[in-house]
């Protein structure tokens, strides 16, 4: 009789060690799930891409806090086009993995993006412009007149 205590004893201990892997196994799946929500959100936010043979391309638009100034989208979109390269779509953005003090003068994170096929990828890139999936951004409702 003395043999069966012990193993009564270790019944309960064995059912909460069950218990936390469960717990454990379930914190990480939900861990998972969250990444992968927060992933899909993040890609959500950037504009979609048509095709794998479209690609999003950027550049500053060089306005100045509290004075303005700076290219158009449709300035910008000239610029590709003036150089034989096909524009699908240009959108106006935020640059939001740098940090921009906020002084008059100073520049602002305003970028001006356009969709273009893959293979005038290099020209764009002559041009000045950058691959917009290099950097993170926010998509703004309307373009900023030149004048703010």
């Amino acid at each position: 009789m003395n043999r069966k205590i012990p193993l009564l004893l270790l019944i309960p201990v064995l059912t909460l060690s069950l218990g936390a892997c469960e717990r454990r196994a379930e914190k990480e799946s939900q861990s998972e799930a969250m990444s992968e929500m927060k992933q899909n959100s993040a890609e959500a936010e950037q504009p979609p891409a048509q095709a794998e043979e479209l690609v999003w391309v950027f550049e500053g638009r060089g306005n100045r806090q509290c004075e303005g100034g700076g290219l158009s989208l449709e300035e910008s979109r000239a610029k590709l086009a003036d150089s034989g390269v096909e524009v699908e779509e240009s959108r106006c953005a935020t640059r939001t993995d740098r940090m921009y003090p906020a002084v008059c003068g100073a520049p602002t994170g305003d970028i001006l993006m356009h969709l273009i096929p893959m293979d005038a990828l290099d020209a764009a890139l002559e041009l000045g412009f950058d691959p917009a999936d290099q950097i993170q951004y926010q998509q703004r409702g309307s373009c900023p007149d030149n004048d703010s």
